[in-house]
């Protein structure tokens, strides 16, 4: 294993502390790349630079013009993804990638073993116990393991809990995929105690998307006839969902969305940069809210139609790279991972803008660049 490879796996290990420690932690390993020479290149031969980057320059400029400088800050976040997903490309091999899922699996036991003691402490500050399982509305009073809030933590146990069935597929060692299929399910225990309802929305896609693409067909059979009658349980006994009852956020979510609607009618075309809702809500004393809590509208509200238009093109070409590559034909648990990935994306998003932290953007940056792994040389 060379010093890059070695790099790789550092820095995916710094995406499970704090999001301060791990943007500067990786923003010093590519730094180090940069001195070796090893940066330039990489990003000459970066699958949708163009646009990556033009995206970039075109955030900078209007968060400046608008004094956005939450937006402007935030811009230099997708930086720091786009450099380090540059370097993952130029650094990353097969087996390195097989490394740094093990390491990530690894780390997400410790992660929700802090997550648990977090929940015992809540408990007991608010008169409950461990063993009542009372899970609170308020996202102070809910876990948040290592990451910025509840969702976001919750975000990347789904992405584990992919990563558990990737490698589940991947080793042959029967005790290996018994061990990957008991983090997969103490992790899911934890996501359910974070109280994220949002995170629990993939997995009725998650299982069946992942199986049709390793071609386990009875599986995937066996897992729609599981998923159904999950949904039927929940049909019947709504309390299974964690907070059902409490419909306050996504009150607050129609009243955003609102006021997000007002803002994209006002400046349709460039937004006002990252962070947008943030700047604006106040102007029209909107629902007090950090983001517009949907991908979708905060986009267009963001980034306005232009700036849309740039990102879905450069989605465009990365996409196009994971369907032309080789990875659905030799690797095709890492093509369903992908589409996983893809599908949490794009679900999550309904409710929540989960992304914009150095974890879950990274950690699903680098995972749907892993396609390069697979391309004629």
């Amino acid at each position: 294993m060379n010093l890059d490879e070695k790099m790789i796996l550092l820095a995916t290990a710094f995406l499970f502390l704090p999001y301060q420690i791990a943007s500067v932690a990786v923003a010093c390993i590519l730094i180090q790349a940069l001195c070796r020479h090893k940066l330039v290149d990489a990003i000459k031969n970066q699958t949708g630079a163009i646009f990556f980057y033009s995206f970039i320059v075109l955030e900078f400029i209007v968060s400046i013009f608008h004094s956005n400088w939450t937006g402007f800050g935030n811009t230099w976040l997708f930086v720091l993804i786009g450099l380090y997903g540059a370097y993952y490309r130029r650094s990353i091999t097969k087996s390195t990638f097989e490394k740094m899922c093990d390491l990530i699996i690894i780390l997400s036991v410790f992660a929700a073993i802090y997550g648990l003691y977090q929940f015992n402490q809540i408990s007991l500050a608010n008169g409950r116990t461990f063993l009542e399982f009372h899970i609170f509305n308020s996202p102070k009073r809910r876990i948040t393991s290592t990451f910025m809030n509840a969702n976001i933590y919750a975000m990347v146990i789904d992405f584990v809990c992919v990563m558990c069935m990737y490698r589940f597929v991947k080793n042959d060692n029967i005790l290996c995929k018994i061990g990957y299929f008991i983090i997969a399910l103490f992790n899911f225990f934890v996501l359910y105690l974070t109280g994220s309802r949002t995170a629990l929305l993939p997995f009725a896609l998650i299982f069946p998307i992942f199986l049709y693409c390793v071609r386990w067909k009875k599986l995937f059979i066996t897992s729609i006839v599981f998923e159904l009658g999950i949904c039927a349980l929940v049909f019947l006994k709504p309390t299974l969902i964690p907070r059902i009852s409490d419909m306050s956020t996504f009150v607050s979510r129609i009243k955003i969305w609102k006021t997000a609607f007002m803002c994209i009618s006002m400046y349709p075309f460039f937004g006002w940069g990252p962070q947008t809702y943030q700047k604006f809500y106040p102007l029209v004393h909107g629902h007090k809210a950090p983001h517009a809590h949907n991908i979708y509208i905060d986009s267009i509200l963001s980034y306005g139609v232009v700036g849309t238009v740039v990102l879905l093109a450069y989605t465009f070409v990365l996409n196009k790279e994971i369907f032309t590559s080789h990875t659905r034909k030799e690797n095709p648990a890492l093509f369903g991972m992908m589409m996983c990935f893809i599908a949490i994306v794009l679900i999550y998003g309904l409710l929540d803008c989960t992304l914009n932290i150095v974890a879950t953007g990274t950690l699903c940056f680098i995972i749907l660049n892993s396609a390069c792994m697979y391309l004629e040389k």
